[in-house]
């Protein structure tokens, strides 16, 4: 564990959320549910989270996310707003009420609530909407900075882990 990369726990490679899979269907519009985490659920927070955005923004929630700007998919995706929302809804007593909310975008959603998931469970359903990817600081080599510049005849530990077992042999030998 001393020399393993941080960034990727010495795994090699990270779960990065993938902006296709969270909106595989460019067909659909914001207001159809093209936004796949966010659509469907019992819970109608995210769907009314998305109308304030898109009406603060002036995005039509009918136009279909291909359609959309580059600048409207990358607020929803990544960028988020720096101020709050404000987000109208009809409670179940008929009463309309207002409040306030943040807008991270939904890629940083994922990557916190995968961060912060209390279950396997709850890591897995967020990881339908992730890819592993090769770690961004190790490129896959799994060691730290300062464990790969350990080097024998100019060969590190990951070269040499990477070699077929008669090439590893050979180098090996060659030491001698």
């Amino acid at each position: 564990p001393y020399g393993a990369c941080q960034h990727c726990a010495g795994v090699g490679s990270v779960f990065e959320v993938d902006p296709e899979l969270v909106g595989p269907h460019p067909g659909l519009s914001l207001g159809d549910g093209a936004i796949a985490p966010w659509s469907g659920g019992r819970s109608r927070y995210f769907t009314r989270l998305v109308e304030a955005v898109a009406e603060d923004q002036g995005i039509d929630l009918e136009r279909p996310w291909r359609r959309l700007t580059k600048k409207q998919r990358a607020l929803m995706l990544e960028r988020g707003l720096q101020h709050r929302v404000k987000v109208r809804y009809r409670n179940r007593f008929g009463r309309n009420r207002v409040y306030q909310a943040r807008f991270e975008g939904v890629i940083p959603y994922l990557r916190r609530r995968h961060q912060e998931a209390e279950s396997d469970t709850q890591r897995s359903q967020i990881e339908g909407y992730m890819r592993q990817v090769p770690c961004s600081d190790c490129k896959g080599a799994r060691l730290n900075p300062l464990s790969l510049a350990v080097t024998i005849d100019g060969h590190s530990l990951h070269e040499i882990c990477a070699l077929s077992i008669g090439e590893a042999t050979k180098v090996l030998q060659a030491l001698v």
